[in-house]
């Protein structure tokens, strides 16, 4: 599974903040993050950013459940409001 998260933060968050709070949620199946764009403009709002990411999940014994792979991106969401002050982008 390969589930995208777009999300708004003030321009002083870097990249690295974001990586580091979305590695600190607990997950034994999380495999990648990659960040495949940074976006800037009216739709984000002034002194804000926007990252787009996508976290690769993969078991190797068995597939995946959509209820485990909701739970860990909710719990991903929550850290990410927590440590970086983030918004989701609709």
């Amino acid at each position: 599974a390969r589930p995208s998260l777009a999300v708004t933060v003030v321009e002083s968050v870097p990249w690295a903040a974001v990586e580091a709070a979305v590695k600190a949620v607990p997950c034994t199946f999380r495999e990648g993050l990659a960040l495949f764009d940074l976006y800037r403009g009216k739709q984000v709002g002034e002194g804000r950013k926007s990252f787009a990411f996508r976290i690769r999940f993969r078991r190797a014994d068995r597939t995946l459940t959509g209820e485990e792979v909701d739970a860990v991106m909710k719990s991903t969401v929550a850290a990410l409001e927590t440590a970086c002050g983030a918004h989701v982008r609709a």
